[in-house]
């Protein structure tokens, strides 16, 4: 009893605000929003293709849909029926539901995590902290899973699409840029200027595409790297809790800086992201322009490269999950495996660079009169470059457990070797001669 009476007592301590803030709810309905828009827009786009008989684009689209909702529904219905071994459902009503939204299963993780939350709140208006931590914590892990499969669907779908779009793009000039015809030779043929009202109505289509592609690129990848830090920060937070069903420490105790990404972490790794992202996509769309018939073998080459690394690297991963995160190592590292990840991250650069240079090599012998020639390349390699000068800034000043990161371990166990040895030295010469 006088056990229990402490813990009530501990967790009743600062508990002035509730754990399920507005902030939150905010977040899950925007990031809920966002999704059915996104995924309304990209069945328009994959319809209107398929009206101007674009067939290969309009399938290309359609698989890039396709495909990684099927294995956000596999994966969350997998989770469902893990979840009910250990608590039963009795409701088949919920049972068929899962079932026919299982190709938009985000949508009911999101109103998972959102009645989650709103048990919370209600538990803490009722002043049941104990009830309402464990809400939270369940509210946390449907955060964590949907921002899963959303960082699957986002780097899978999103990314080719805008991967086409950009490629679309660097095959016509900017609007307001008139290119001239090849010459011509013999005096018969003549060359024909384009009406003003169609070439006003080429700078409008060319001006709504550059914008599309802009409004995709910042807001899928912003929400892709967003969904990242939300797995980093429920990583750190189960890190940081001792017991399931329980306040950690931090809550109690005051906030505490050991294992909490902080805003200069989560900025850092927003920027190492989506600089590294869009290195990525440009790359792509690079390739897409002089060898698109090529353009299945290297992705397919890294896509079963990293398959493989991931599926034996990592412990407990099957081939499936190892298949689709190899999806999205195509467009960015993410953290797979506990430990270090020094030479995780130095081995994924090493491929990145390596492709990178291949594919500039490419374009500037395939194109090398294209508009976007020096624009194409500059932002490539000066996306990874950024991307690595973000991630070093990370790992060396904003990460939660700085003081283990590898290189700070290194230097601090070469200064202490050092250090002992210098003292060995100097009891050795202070011994007085035999």
């Amino acid at each position: 009893m006088n056990m229990r009476a402490s813990s009530e007592s501990l967790i009743s301590e600062d508990h002035a605000t509730c754990l399920f803030t507005t902030r939150h709810q905010m977040v899950i309905w925007f990031s809920l929003s966002f999704y059915v828009a996104d995924l309304c827009l990209d069945l328009y786009v994959c319809g209107a293709h398929f009206q101007a008989k674009r067939s290969r684009s309009a399938w290309f689209i359609f698989f890039c849909i396709l495909l990684p909702n099927l294995y956000a529904g596999y994966k969350s219905l997998q989770w469902y029926l893990r979840a009910h071994e250990e608590t039963p459902i009795r409701r088949p009503v919920k049972w068929i539901v899962r079932v026919l939204f299982f190709p938009i299963s985000p949508i009911l993780r999101y109103l998972d995590a959102w009645v989650y939350g709103r048990r919370a709140r209600l538990h803490w208006q009722n002043r049941n902290y104990a009830l309402e931590y464990r809400n939270f914590e369940k509210y946390m892990m449907e955060i964590a899973e949907v921002a899963l499969l959303r960082l699957v669907i986002i780097f899978l779908e999103d990314a080719p699409i805008v991967v086409l779009n950009l490629a679309m793009l660097l095959q016509s000039p900017p609007p307001g840029v008139v290119t001239q015809p090849p010459p011509q030779q013999g005096n018969n043929i003549t060359t024909t200027s384009p009406p003003p009202g169609e070439e006003s109505e080429n700078e409008t289509v060319q001006l709504v595409r550059l914008i599309s592609v802009v409004a995709k690129l910042i807001c899928t990848m912003t929400l892709g790297v967003v969904h990242y830090v939300s797995c980093n920060k429920l990583a750190w937070h189960l890190a940081n809790t001792k017991d399931k069903g329980t306040i950690p420490q931090q809550h109690h105790q005051g906030r505490s800086s050991k294992g909490v990404l902080s805003w200069p972490a989560e900025m850092a790794i927003y920027c190492w992201q989506l600089l590294a992202i869009g290195s990525r996509v440009i790359a792509y769309a690079l390739l897409w322009v002089v060898h698109f018939d090529w353009l299945w073998l290297p992705i397919t080459l890294r896509w079963c490269l990293h398959a493989l690394w991931i599926y034996f690297d990592v412990a407990g991963m099957s081939l499936v999950n190892s298949i689709a995160f190899g999806g999205v190592y195509l467009f960015s590292f993410v953290t797979t495996a506990p430990g270090r990840q020094i030479l995780r991250i130095s081995l994924y650069y090493t491929i990145t660079f390596g492709e990178h240079i291949i594919i500039a090599l490419l374009w500037h012998f395939g194109d090398p009169t294209n508009y976007y020639h020096d624009i194409g390349l500059g932002v490539m390699f000066g996306g990874s470059l950024g991307g690595l000068l973000f991630l070093s800034l990370y790992y060396s000043c904003c990460h939660p457990d700085r003081e283990e990161v590898w290189l700070r371990y290194w230097w601090r166990n070469r200064k202490y070797n050092r250090q002992q040895r210098n003292q060995l030295e100097q009891h050795q010469q202070d011994l007085p001669l035999q």
